[in-house]
């Protein structure tokens, strides 16, 4: 769209006269569970998972939502809606800056560069408000910032953006996951609190991503826009399409770089984004489709871009995780052979797992062994990003 590429342009305008093509490709990514309200007798409120998850009609709950309403709470993010797919599950917007999916009572937005995710939250609230639903569950993410001095208010520190989710909801905890001078991942989790006897949500809900740094530049050329090649050729020959092949896809290459693209299989989603400039070579790969065995998946994804270095979190629910394969092997885990992905060159630099109250996460960063050597104005810019970020403190 004109918008887009008037916006890139600029910022490739501005990183140019400073010397630098400085994109902020990791995302904020927020997800929120929602359950109706309704009156008990009591007088109180009472809620019901199943009340808006009928498969048949397709705009129940948030789904309901006109375009129009969406664009508004996006306006305050600093982000437009490119397009949209669906199917009789959820829809899937694909973003200026990267992504959002909506199902009945479930929101994901994610968001790159320097929007400003946290101020659509009062919206969204009031969003779901509006048709009846109260929050469940709250997920908030996003890697380390490689510029955090270009970011604006709430998003210029983990701190700030703590500080305003607790805000908006309860029972709050925030964890800095892996090195605080390396890549890391930052995590905040409102969990809403179970009564003794309550039924909790039993639905499968897992999230697997992949966030890679120091793409291989010779698979980066898709990733340009080329008015010779459409989206679908550049999804195609970067291997993208090959991740799912009976996926529905909405895809789109920026002007004069960058690449986004949402996939729907039945009820499960999966998205990329790619920031392909050298100087800040980033791609998320984020999926919620249910797999005994996310091992091939992670493979595939790395082959199409070859990183030098990566973050991986597989995060679910009790249900979902127990589904996970029981793997044989010395370094492998429910679900993921680690030692498999060792074997394309990577050391583990980190392995993490957290069990919170509903949920576990396994959390793993890797990097090829060679990499430290080879890149070291690479290494002084993630250090220098980190350094800023920290000092500014989470207190």
């Amino acid at each position: 769209c004109k918008w887009c590429r008037e916006r890139l342009q600029a910022e490739a305008m501005e990183s140019s006269a400073a010397g630098t093509t400085a994109f902020e490709g990791p995302e904020k990514v927020l997800e929120v569970w929602f359950l109706p309200i309704c009156k008990s007798k009591g007088g109180g409120s009472s809620s019901s998972p199943r009340l808006l998850l009928q498969k048949d009609d397709r705009k129940s709950g948030l789904r309901a939502v006109e375009k129009k309403v969406w664009e508004r709470m996006l306006a305050l993010v600093k982000c437009q809606i490119l397009s949209v797919i669906g199917n009789e599950y959820l829809d899937a917007y694909l973003l200026s800056e990267s992504s959002m999916f909506v199902y009945p009572r479930q929101v994901v937005l994610k968001t790159c560069g320097t929007t400003t995710l946290l101020n659509a939250v009062p919206e969204l609230l009031k969003i779901a408000r509006s048709i009846g639903l109260g929050v469940e569950d709250v997920f908030y993410n996003r890697q380390n910032y490689f510029f955090p001095e270009k970011q604006l208010h709430p998003h210029r520190s983990f701190a700030d953006e703590v500080k305003a989710l607790d805000t908006y909801f309860t029972n709050g905890a925030a964890y800095i996951v892996g090195k605080l001078n390396g890549n890391h991942w930052n995590f905040y989790n409102a969990e809403r609190k179970q009564n003794v006897g309550e039924e909790v949500n039993q639905e499968e809900d897992v999230t697997f991503e992949l966030l890679m740094t120091g793409l291989n530049p010779k698979l980066m050329k898709p990733f340009y826009y080329d008015s010779k090649l459409t989206p679908a050729q550049a999804t195609k020959v970067s291997g993208i399409a090959d991740l799912f092949p009976s996926a529905i896809i909405d895809d789109y290459v920026f002007e004069p770089f960058g690449y986004s693209m949402n996939g729907l299989v039945k009820d499960g989603y999966f998205t990329i984004h790619v920031t392909p400039q050298k100087s800040c070579s980033f791609v998320s790969f984020e999926t919620n489709i249910v797999l005994l065995d996310y091992t091939e998946l992670a493979e595939k994804v790395l082959k199409c871009f070859e990183p030098k270095r990566f973050i991986l979190t597989l995060m679910g629910n009790e249900p979902s995780m127990a589904k996970l394969k029981k793997l044989d092997g010395p370094r492998v885990k429910q679900g993921l052979d680690v030692g498999k992905l060792c074997q394309n060159g990577f050391d583990v630099a980190d392995d993490i797992q957290l069990k919170f109250q509903h949920y576990s996460l396994v959390f793993l960063a890797l990097d090829r062994a060679n990499a430290r050597v080879k890149n070291k104005k690479e290494e002084s810019l993630l250090l220098k990003a980190t350094k800023s970020e920290t000092e500014k403190g989470y207190s």
